[in-house]
C-alpha cells in the first residue's frame, strides 16, 4: 500500500502525524521512519475516543478506519482478517478503553524512558546491539504489549500501549524489554521461516535470554503465565506436552502455530505452552553453550540442537 498523505482536514490526528511547517500549508506525508528510536503515537487514540465519544459504534468504526489509516499506513488494517473481524476489535477496544485509561496514559508517560534504559541495559549483555528500525508505541487494538511486524516491505516494531498497561507491571517492565529487543538482535542472525519449529527458537531463546538476563525473575515476569500459569499444567506431564511439540515441529500451519503460540486453548496444552516448552529447551542447550554463541546460530545449526534437547526429555513414539 503507497504512503497516504496525512494532513487532512482538521484532524484529530493533525498534531501528531503533520511534521510539515503549518504556517506554509504544506502538506506532508506520514515518514517511513520515525525521526527519533521511539514515536509516541498513544494519545491519538485517547484523542479519537474523546472526540468521538457520542457517536453510534458504527459511525464510530467507520471513524477510525478514516483518522487512523494514516497514522500508520498498513499497521491499522484487517490483514489476516475479515474486514467485520477486524471492525469488532475495534468496536471492543473503544469499550474497553475507559476501563485501562488511567493505566495507558501512564505508559505512554513512562515507557518512553523505561525502554532507552532497556536498551542500555540490554547493552550489557549483548555490545553489538544496535536499532536499525523504526519503534512505535500506540495503541494495538489489544493485538500485543509487544512484537516486529512486516509492513509494506520493512520491519517495524510495535509495542502496545493498550496491552502494557492491562498486563504488565513495574516488575514485568525490564524482562519484557529484554524479551523483546532480544528478538531485534536476534532477527540479525536468525531469518524468519515459517515452521513450527523456528518459532520455538525464537520465542523459547527469548525467554530463556530474558530469565538469564534476570536473574530469579519469576514465571509472571517472564510472561509465562498469560492468560493462564503454563507451568503447573505441563510439568506433569512434560514428555507428553514435549512429544506433541515434537510431532508438529515440520507444521508450517497456522493452526499448529495457534496451537503453541497464541492466547487460546487448543486441545491438551494450555494456550501459549510453545514459550515455555521453548524456554526449557533453549535452558538445556544454554547449559553447555555461552548465551551469545547461542544468539548467533544459524538455522541448519539449531534445528539438530532442538532434536537433540527434546529427546533428553524421553523419547517420543
Amino acid at each position: 500500500m503507497s504512503i497516504t498523505r496525512a494532513c487532512r482536514r482538521l484532524t484529530i490526528l493533525v498534531s501528531l502525524i503533520c511534521l510539515g511547517n503549518a504556517s506554509a500549508g504544506g502538506r506532508t506525508p506520514v515518514p517511513s521512519a520515525p525521526a527519533a528510536p521511539l514515536l509516541v503515537l498513544t494519545d491519538a487514540f485517547t484523542k479519537f475516543y474523546d472526540a468521538t465519544a457520542q457517536l453510534p459504534e458504527g459511525e464510530r468504526v467507520r471513524r477510525f478506519h478514516v483518522d487512523f489509516a494514516a497514522l500508520l499506513p498498513g499497521f491499522y488494517a484487517p490483514r489476516e482478517r475479515t474486514d467485520a473481524a477486524y471492525d469488532a476489535l475495534i468496536a471492543k477496544a473503544l469499550q474497553n478503553f475507559p476501563a485501562i485509561r488511567d493505566r495507558y496514559a501512564q505508559v505512554a508517560r513512562e515507557f518512553p524512558k523505561a525502554f532507552e534504559q532497556g536498551q542500555k541495559n540490554f547493552r550489557t549483555a549483548f555490545p553489538d546491539y544496535r536499532l536499525d528500525m523504526p519503534v512505535y508505541l500506540l495503541h494495538s487494538l489489544g493485538e500485543m504489549d509487544g512484537g516486529t511486524r512486516e509492513i509494506d516491505g520493512r520491519t517495524i516494531a510495535i509495542f502496545g500501549a493498550d496491552v502494557i498497561a492491562r498486563i504488565h507491571t513495574p516488575d514485568t517492565i525490564k524482562p519484557f524489554l529484554d524479551h523483546e529487543l532480544f528478538h531485534i538482535y536476534h532477527s540479525h542472525y536468525f531469518p524468519e521461516c515459517d515452521p513450527v519449529w523456528c518459532a520455538v527458537w525464537t520465542e523459547g531463546l527469548a525467554v530463556y535470554v530474558a530469565a538469564r538476563l534476570n536473574p530469579g525473575a519469576t514465571d509472571v515476569q517472564l510472561l509465562l503465565t498469560q492468560p493462564r500459569p503454563i507451568r503447573p499444567e505441563i510439568e506433569p506431564r512434560l514428555k507428553e506436552a514435549m512429544c506433541a511439540l515434537r510431532a508438529k515441529l515440520e507444521s508450517t500451519d497456522r493452526d499448529d502455530y495457534a496451537r503453541f503460540f497464541f492466547s487460546r486453548s487448543a486441545g491438551a496444552l494450555p494456550p501459549r505452552a510453545g514459550y515455555f516448552l521453548g524456554y526449557l529447551i533453549a535452558a538445556r542447550i544454554g547449559a553447555t553453550m555461552p548465551l551469545q554463541q547461542m544468539a548467533k546460530l544459524p538455522p541448519d545449526q539449531v534445528k539438530p540442537l532442538l532434536l537433540d534437547a527434546i529427546a533428553s526429555f524421553g523419547a517420543c513414539a
